[in-house]
């Protein structure tokens, strides 16, 4: 009974998290919409434009509470059938990632760089790796926002070896402190202030329900990187 209680309180907490970003966009958007139906003459292409990121992140909303809802009624298929799910594009996967971010990397003065010569694919639950990327690209934004505009970066790439996709976001902020470094994946530790530190757990388990993996480094010129490491589709 104390495990079942555990585990139903790290779901509320993880739904909590999870759910906070897409539900505040939706506001946002439809907010903006109302103000630029109410201007004389009304904005319609951007308020149109406003409604479409509210409905994309309204879907999204929904695909994080289905995907835990299997994980509960499931939790075994969640978690031994979950890479052979689908097969997911890991530079189609960033790019809805940055379509949806798109409001908020203007906002903070960001421009992605994606590298991805070629197509890789693996073996994953699409919704679970949209779910991790999304979370990497946030942190990634939010670890800038002490760094002056010019300096920051985000840099996204996509490749393949050992027979397993890699996908890293690499980021120009203060990087990851020593000690905190081998408790980044702790439920509950956060290095922000006023973070739940349920993000980045999520993603490793999510990750790791996939085959895969999730690592963080820093990087020698400053900064910190995330590697998310998927089992490669086999080719026919």
């Amino acid at each position: 009974q104390v495990a079942r209680l555990n585990t139903l309180g790290e779901l509320a907490a993880g739904m909590a998290h999870e759910l906070n970003q897409p539900l505040t966009a939706v506001l946002a958007n439809t907010q903006a919409a109302q103000r630029l139906l109410a201007n004389d003459p009304p904005e319609l292409d951007t308020a149109r434009s406003a409604m479409t990121q509210a409905v994309a992140q309204a879907r999204r909303a929904a695909e994080v509470v289905g995907r835990l809802r299997t994980a509960v009624e499931r939790p075994k298929h969640q978690v031994d059938g979950a890479a052979s799910e689908g097969v997911v594009d890991l530079a189609e996967a960033l790019r809805r990632a940055l379509h949806l971010l798109e409001p908020e990397c203007q906002r903070r003065g960001v421009g992605p760089a994606l590298q991805a010569a070629e197509a890789v694919r693996v073996h994953a639950d699409p919704v679970a790796v949209d779910q991790i990327v999304h979370n990497l690209l946030m942190n990634a934004m939010q670890a800038m926002e002490g760094v002056d505009a010019p300096r920051r970066a985000l840099t996204l790439s996509v490749g393949a070896a050992d027979g397993q996709g890699v996908l890293t976001v690499a980021d120009r902020g203060p990087g990851i402190a020593p000690e905190a470094l081998p408790r980044l994946f702790e439920p509950f530790f956060s290095t922000r202030e006023g973070g739940l530190g349920l993000g980045l757990p999520l993603c490793e388990t999510l990750a790791q329900g996939m085959g895969g993996s999730l690592t963080a480094a820093n990087r020698p010129d400053g900064g910190a990187v995330f590697t998310l490491r998927l089992p490669l589709k086999a080719t026919p």
